[in-house]
């Protein structure tokens, strides 16, 4: 089952909760409270290891995000209103008292649109163009005008309503809704259809499963350990802390990203089905094997398995641990139960040009060989040829200095140049984007 977090305004809690209600037999949602914008751009980060995907409910919540230009890698979808929540709110807003004077209403967004406040009488002949003023209006803003925004309308509505301009106030952002009810002014807040949330949410499912497609599948490895006929292995002894050790080398050398646990047999492996393509070249050799061999010297046994989720993942493993012993080598068992069988080979073995150009490189940079090939086997796992200083740090697993040393060699050498800036979230200088040219 997916996890979500679903991010709205402690105004709105009780709202959303009822509503999403109905869809929490398909996916676990939890709706998370947010304050004002700047909590929004911490909160985010700190979500996204933990969920999915996001669906946010915030008056321009995506302009603000993009502002900030910090990188997102889980879905997100955003929710706000349509022009049509804002005529529903005004047919009920006549339906109750039908004596109104609309050209004593305002709204708050019109509060921060050329510094001036606009009535709903003049508002409600043109909502979409009023609307389409106001997209273009933020995105004009910078990340600190963005951030105090919210509290801004507040600061005007307060001084609107000190000096007479307006008997109700409209409020599309439910922080200045919060702050008007525990001022006692009179507001009233325009609502999103909840059909409309439900929508929202289905689309970050549905944007959530094809992630996880891209991603590949849960995938198990099993590696087996050759113990001269024992049937349990100490998690704590020389063979399986250097058995340990090679696994992390290979993960680290090949950027393979595993995560490594001990079993009574020897390790298993928890990874993507897109990193099994890649490390036995679309299910043809097992370089695993391979590597695992030339630095302990030993054959070692090793079951892939591809699942729909990580226990079908391990039930294909144990699988293609009986296949191999039946056929005396190393097998991939797929989600639909195809059994591969593999070929022992070391990584590139076929092609000798890689290794030469990566000594050509190693001495034109004075990295070494072994980096050129971790550098390149990262922007193959990205599949792309551009990259911060701190997603080579966090790809390569090394420090950020060690990462700006490698990309100071390689744009020395003629090898990367900077094509772009990013600025992160928090304060600081923006990020330069190189652009690895291994070829």
């Amino acid at each position: 089952m997916h996890k979500v977090a679903l991010l709205t305004h402690p105004y709105l809690v009780s709202y959303f909760e009822e509503t999403i209600a109905p869809l929490r037999e398909q996916c676990q949602i939890d709706v998370v409270p947010f304050d004002d914008q700047q909590e929004l751009l911490t909160l985010i980060p700190s979500l996204v290891d933990q969920y999915d995907g996001l669906c946010v409910f915030n008056a321009l919540a995506d302009q603000f995000i993009r502002q900030s230009k910090d990188e997102i890698k889980k879905p997100v979808e955003y929710m706000d209103r349509h022009s049509v929540d804002y005529f529903k709110t005004f047919f009920l807003m006549l339906s109750k008292d039908r004596s109104i004077n609309f050209s004593r209403v305002l709204i708050d967004t019109s509060m921060i649109l050329e510094g001036s406040t606009r009535t709903l009488d003049e508002l409600v002949r043109d909502i979409v163009f009023f609307e389409q003023s106001l997209i273009t209006y933020t995105t004009e803003l910078n990340l600190e005008e963005f951030t105090n925004m919210e509290s801004r309308i507040i600061k005007n509505a307060m001084a609107a309503w000190e000096q007479g301009r307006f008997d109700i106030l409209v409020c599309r952002f439910a922080s200045v809704a919060q702050a008007m009810q525990d001022a006692g002014i009179p507001y009233v807040f325009v609502y999103p259809e909840r059909h409309r949330i439900i929508e929202a949410m289905r689309n970050l499912f549905n944007r959530i499963r094809l992630d996880k497609q891209a991603q590949g599948l849960p995938a198990s490895i099993m590696v087996f350990m050759d113990n001269d006929g024992k049937t349990e292995f100490q998690e704590v002894s020389n063979e399986s802390i250097r058995m340990q050790r090679a696994l992390l080398e290979f993960s680290r050398n090949y950027v393979a990203n595993f995560t490594i646990q001990f079993i009574a047999k020897g390790f298993e492996i928890l990874t993507s089905s897109q990193t099994v393509q890649k490390i036995t070249e679309g299910y043809s050799c097992c370089q695993l094997g391979y590597y695992l061999f030339s630095t302990q010297g030993s054959n070692t046994r090793i079951a892939y398995g591809i699942g729909h989720d990580i226990n079908s993942a391990r039930q294909n493993a144990r699988a293609a641990e009986k296949a191999g012993e039946q056929n005396e080598t190393n097998c991939v068992v797929t989600e639909d139960g195809t059994v591969i069988l593999l070929q022992i080979k070391a990584m590139g073995s076929e092609n000798q040009g890689d290794d030469d150009s990566a000594s050509r490189l190693a001495a034109a940079t004075g990295l070494s060989v072994v980096t050129i090939q971790r550098i390149r086997s990262a922007l193959q796992y990205l599949g792309t040829t551009d990259i911060t200083n701190q997603g080579l740090a966090e790809i390569l697993q090394v420090t950020v200095a060690n990462a700006n040393r490698f990309l100071n060699a390689l744009v020395d050498s003629g090898h990367a140049h900077v094509v772009d800036t990013k600025r992160s979230m928090s304060k600081g200088r923006p990020s330069r984007i190189y652009r690895i040219n291994l070829s």
